[in-house]
């Protein structure tokens, strides 16, 4: 059957198809994508490697490692127990003024059956500037966010997203945006509607701009994502 994989960065749809584990009428699938994250840190511009593997079964085990013979392979965490998604996020210690390495990263990608998947990626050399959000007012009686940011130069879109923490659950998820600015409320699209909101809780809201490796992709092959961090109690 054919169902819609929801990418752990909440931008877009990718279609995949989907089986059960013992279907072997539905050959093994997936994709690999690693892109660079960039963000001011102390003033600085630093970047850190953001990896996700997806695939159309449950996986045992994803790893990735460059295309260079003296590249170390990476091995890549489980999103989740049962999982069709497999990554690794960057800690604020693993940013680096030095940008991230471009050519191909080669992923291995493990069924639960055994199966094994080998996929590539691209990383290529374009980069666009570090977002600057010029405005951040949060209402926490009504619950209503306002937010601008600086136009940044040959990015393919905008996006807003509040999350448990960096990289955790996505709680809301914008549309994608070609506009510098949105306001978030509780009664527009994009909430999760199996998560209910915890007052006094804190909540993590990313705004970015993604340089996709082709601008008509669906949303897979990110090639970069600059992004601010903010932060809000229920």
């Amino acid at each position: 059957m054919k169902s819609k994989l929801i990418l752990a960065l909440g931008i877009s749809l990718g279609v995949l198809s989907a089986c059960e584990s013992d279907d072997h009428d539905v050959a093994f699938d997936g994709v690999g994508d690693i892109y660079v994250r960039c963000q001011k840190i102390d003033n600085e511009v630093k970047y850190a490697p953001v990896i996700y593997a997806y695939g159309n079964m449950y996986m045992s085990d994803a790893e990735v490692a460059h295309s260079d013979e003296d590249s170390m392979i990476v091995p890549l965490e489980k999103l989740g127990e049962n999982t069709t998604v497999f990554y690794s996020a960057p800690s604020i210690e693993d940013f680096s003024t030095d940008d991230i390495k471009n050519g191909t990263y080669n992923f291995k990608l493990t069924s639960t059956d055994a199966e094994i998947l080998n996929l590539t990626d691209e990383l290529l050399e374009e980069r666009i500037d570090p977002i600057e959000v010029t405005k951040f007012e949060y209402d926490n009686e009504k619950h209503e966010i306002d937010l601008a940011w600086e136009t940044v130069e040959d990015c393919d879109i905008y996006h807003v997203k509040i999350a448990t923490k960096i990289d955790g659950q996505i709680v809301f998820s914008s549309k994608r945006l070609n506009e510098t600015n949105l306001l978030i409320k509780e009664t527009i699209p994009g909430w999760d509607p199996n998560y209910i909101m915890k007052n006094g809780t804190s909540y993590t809201i990313s705004v970015s701009a993604y340089k996709f490796e082709d601008s008509t992709e669906s949303g897979y092959h990110i090639n970069q994502e600059s992004v601010e961090y903010h932060k809000i109690e229920w």
